[in-house]
């Protein structure tokens, strides 16, 4: 999705969420909806009042202004919050304006590492190695958006980096035995979670197949991961929805 095929602003819709796309263009697989894309399906599928505009920090675009957006959402990535990329400098500096500003922002996977490491915190590759397919976490402390919440939920998940150490000034929502840091946020101004309620399970079906094909994981590992998402679908509409919550959508 390109910044101009932004979905348009609609009348019942009031908050103007900014998406930061973490996937550079030539790691997206055929026939695969950008991660944007699945983000505005999921926030849709769940009748959140929000317009959308996208920008592509891999390329170094970003919004104008920090107040350009009313909220502002970073994605997952193949790439690690660590690696020397170009692009990784000015997005964390947009973090921190942001923060700064006290502007909601959300981010998955990637985006919840690159924001712990942008505040202060650590982010390495994780001891028990790729965390993959369903896996369930735990709510250590539960916040007011977090309607119909218990005590176990479970979510797609596709990550090998962690966050390890926290940055100050936040709190931990959400744990699990292979991955500690599953969730944490500071009030109403900064949520982010490891887990991905945007991946459908075609998509975390394919990501297997490619992880396999370039011997990142054994086809042991891929079997184990699909067989986890069979029994049971993923909380992703809850957690949907305590993000639209979140980000101010009554």
């Amino acid at each position: 999705m390109t910044v101009s095929d932004a979905v348009p602003p609609s009348p019942e819709r009031r908050i103007r969420l900014g998406i930061l796309d973490a996937v550079p263009a030539e790691y997206l697989l055929p026939g695969e909806k950008s991660d944007p894309e699945k983000f505005i399906d999921l926030f849709q599928s769940v009748n959140a009042r929000l317009d959308f505009q996208v920008y592509e920090p891999t390329r170094l675009h970003f919004p104008v202004a920090v107040n350009a957006c009313d909220a502002y959402l970073i994605t997952g990535s193949p790439c690690s919050a660590y690696e020397p990329l170009e692009w990784i400098p000015p997005l964390e500096s947009f973090v921190r304006d942001v923060y700064r500003a006290s502007i909601p922002l959300v981010g998955i996977c990637f985006g919840h590492q690159l924001i712990a490491q942008a505040l202060g915190g650590k982010v390495a590759k994780a001891d028990a190695g790729w965390v993959l397919g369903m896996h369930d976490f735990t709510i250590t402390r539960r916040q007011a958006w977090m309607t119909d919440a218990s005590a176990g939920h479970a979510l797609h998940f596709i990550n090998q980096d962690q966050v390890v150490r926290l940055p100050p000034g936040v709190d931990l929502w959400a744990s699990s035995d292979d991955c500690p840091v599953i969730m944490y946020g500071e009030g109403n101004r900064l949520l982010c979670l490891q887990g991905h309620p945007e991946q459908p399970e075609s998509s975390m079906r394919a990501f297997a197949e490619k992880l396999t094909e370039l011997g990142k994981i054994s086809d042991m590992r891929a079997q184990q991961a699909l067989r986890s998402m069979e029994a049971r679908r993923p909380d992703s509409d809850l957690v949907g929805r305590w993000l639209s919550t979140f980000l101010g959508v009554d």
